[in-house]
């Protein structure tokens, strides 16, 4: 009885040593950085008596409900006024490169017109598949506008080249000037998403271009954007805080074995050029975007390069514009306003507009909401790299696998060893621990991975799984701890020096206990330990031991 309780006592005090270096590793593991609300942040900023990308002025107030967008004394041409002629152009990049693009006009419009240049997003690379409903709306309204293909050979997940794709932009503009129809003093681009990255780098290059809209802008790198944007997603969805923490550990890791280096493109480098005028827009119910953030960066970037003509419109609407759902699906209809405002703003600003001209307010629309702030800094913590992750994640499979073999092979080897009077074993109770330990690998690697499964799809489908993520994360946290007790009182068990011994039973017999404490039996033992021990570092890298 007494040596049970002190088992007992030392299996306890082992667990809690274990859990305390755990919940260390995972705090170790975790940057020290975080994705802060925008409250927050901009208190944080105004305490230091700082005003920068986080500061009071991030937040955004609209002057009006209604987006509608005029200029005093000027009657623009309106949706509808021309039927649209679409033709099919062939547009030479480069000497190997040529993309198709589609061009649609006003018919029988007079005189010159003004015209937009169209730069996909992420995610579309067609012409005929992409800005069909608004190139359309605008060429009915009086102006030329031309979608090319994105070109594609050189643009993969791993790996894109804005600045190749400006240039390649910049070559489908100079197609779209060269036009009989179009006045090539009132040509600008229309981008969304990434492309507005793209559009950027065109204007600081030609500053001359008649007017640039923005839609859904990331403004600053994808790396620091994205850490928001998922922390966003891991809140509206009931992600654990734990879990949510989790973005930090990825965002900020070294991802150059995939390519990936686009997301640190530097896109603030390019708001300096900002001198044309500016429509920016934003649907209040994305959840990507920073959508007060951004909107103020590119005011006071344009106001510093001397342009004050930055008209912004907040539709409650998705990272397209378009409304039915927060995600991106195909069918889903435009704000029935966002055309109109388009074209308006547009013809007004290629008639001449300028920031004192307009009778309606610069900022209107749906009253934005940003709940988390963009991050300045993404560094890493512990784990640097995406390596340095899939070495560690790897290690307890791999321990599990070795260990497993082991014990096969001296399973398979054991009966020619008792008739040598080799009687080696692992010792009374060791095996099972072994086994327990092994069991305890499996359950939590095979519930982990179903957990983020759960997590990756309610991501996706920005569906609310509150009660089910925390009911699972409670859970793996339970599995964790007790996976911690087993290699604890596995530990115990070796202290106690009852490794490799024979058998009660066969103590007593003609035997060599020595020399069955060989390579097997250490081997097996220690690889089934590692695995348990790995496991447990890739439960704390999870955030499943953090207080």
């Amino acid at each position: 009885m007494k040596s049970a309780v002190k088992r007992i006592i030392s299996i306890a005090a082992a667990s809690i040593v274990l859990l305390v270096l755990c919940a260390l590793l995972g705090d170790a593991m975790t940057p020290d950085w975080r994705v802060a609300p925008l409250t927050d942040a901009a208190d944080s900023a105004k305490t230091a008596g700082q005003r920068g990308k986080n500061s009071s002025s991030d937040r955004v107030a609209v002057e009006s409900p209604d987006t509608a967008i005029a200029v005093r004394g000027l009657h623009t041409s309106q949706e509808g006024r021309y039927e649209v002629k679409e033709t099919h152009l062939r547009i030479r990049l480069t000497a190997s490169a040529t993309v198709n693009a589609l061009l649609r006009e006003p018919v029988d419009a007079a005189g010159r017109r003004p015209a937009c240049l169209f730069i996909h997003g992420a995610g579309t690379g067609k012409a005929s598949e992409v800005y069909g409903d608004i190139a359309s709306a605008m060429a009915s309204a009086g102006i030329v506008t031309l979608v090319p293909d994105k070109r594609l050979d050189n643009y993969t997940t791993f790996q894109r080249d804005y600045i190749a794709m400006a240039r390649d932009y910049v070559t489908s503009l100079a197609v779209l000037k060269g036009r009989g129809d179009v006045d090539s003093a009132r040509v600008g681009l229309y981008a969304e998403s990434e492309g507005t990255w793209i559009a950027s780098a065109m204007t600081h290059d030609h500053p001359d271009l008649a007017f640039m809209i923005l839609t859904s802008p990331p403004i600053v790198p994808g790396r620091r954007q994205m850490a928001m944007a998922a922390s966003n997603y891991m809140t509206h969805i009931g992600a654990p805080k734990p879990m949510a923490q989790n973005v930090t550990k990825f965002i900020g890791m070294d991802f150059s074995m995939l390519g990936l280096r686009y997301a640190d493109f530097p896109a603030e480098r390019y708001l300096d050029a900002l001198t044309m005028p500016l429509l920016v827009n934003y649907g209040t119910e994305d959840l990507s975007m920073p959508i007060e953030q951004g909107a103020a960066t590119l005011r006071e970037d344009a106001h510093r390069a001397g342009n004050d003509n930055v008209t912004v419109r907040y539709y409650p609407a998705n990272h397209q514009m378009r409304v039915g759902a927060r995600t991106s699906q195909p069918g889903l209809p435009l704000d029935g306003h966002y055309t109109h405002d388009l074209e308006n703003w547009l013809n007004a600003v290629t008639a001449g507009a300028s920031a004192n001209d307009w009778s309606t307010p610069m900022i209107a629309g749906t009253q934005p909401h940003q709940r988390l702030a963009v991050p300045k800094a993404t560094a890493p913590g512990l784990i640097r790299s995406l390596p340095m992750l899939l070495i560690l994640l790897a290690m307890a499979p791999l321990c599990l696998l070795v260990g497993a073999l082991g014990a096969l092979v001296l399973g398979l080897t054991g009966r020619q060893r008792r008739k040598l009077g080799r009687c080696g074993s692992f010792g009374a109770g060791v095996t099972r621990l072994l086994v327990a330990n092994a069991i305890a690998v499996v359950t939590s690697i095979a519930g982990l991975l179903a957990y983020l499964a759960r997590t990756v799809s309610a991501t996706l489908a920005l569906r609310s799984d509150a009660t089910a993520l925390s009911a699972g994360w409670t859970a793996l946290r339970a599995l964790a701890v007790l996976s911690t007790v087993a290699l604890a009182w596995l530990l115990v068990r070796l202290s106690e020096n009852r490794l490799a011994r024979p058998p009660e039973h066969l103590r007593s017999q003609d035997c060599a206990p020595v020399a069955a404490a060989g390579f097997g039996h250490r081997l097996v033992f220690a690889s089934l330990a590692l695995s348990a021990a790995f496991s447990l570092v890739s439960l704390a890298f999870w955030g499943l031991f953090s207080l």
